[in-house]
């Protein structure tokens, strides 16, 4: 009786595994980065390890009010005089590519800059709630996979 009922179990777990849908995963290289003056800045890495292209938004925001609660991000093209450029903005990624991100230090610093630097990938998820009443609710997931850049102001400040 046990082998009868395991078979078919057996079948329908294979079967939901070969229907599952390929997925880009991202994989980044640090999470945390610190730039000093006068030193090389170190690489950071994009890479999809997933089985399936992957289409990312890069968004670069710097961090007004380090270490207090809630933070206040700024948007990089709003900041008059930003001390790092990350780029690109976009960025797709083939299964299994890696793809080394820029960071161009502009000018010195007279103060430190804390950068927010997130990669959101461009997926429609679809959630089917089955038989509803009334009008269905759009279910929207957005995860967003972070590094903090700590950009050290200049030693002679």
């Amino acid at each position: 009786m046990k082998g009868a009922l395991c078979w078919p179990l057996c079948v329908l777990a294979a079967l939901c595994c070969l229907s599952a849908e390929a997925a880009g995963i991202l994989k980044l290289s640090r999470t945390e980065m610190t730039l000093a003056p006068g030193k090389p800045a170190g690489e950071l890495w994009a890479e999809n390890v997933g089985d399936s292209p992957l289409y990312l938004d890069v968004t670069q925001q710097l961090v007004a009010n380090p270490g207090q609660t809630p933070e206040r991000l700024v948007p990089v093209g709003d900041v008059p005089q930003p001390g790092l450029l990350v780029t690109p903005d976009r960025l797709a990624l083939a299964p299994g590519q890696k793809y080394r991100v820029s960071l161009k230090e502009l000018h010195e610093l007279s103060e430190t800059q804390v950068w927010r630097v997130t990669f959101r990938p461009r997926e429609r998820i679809i959630v089917d709630a089955g038989q509803t009443e009334g009008a269905p609710m759009p279910l929207i997931v957005s995860v967003g996979y972070g590094v903090v850049i700590y950009q050290l102001m200049s030693a002679g400040r």
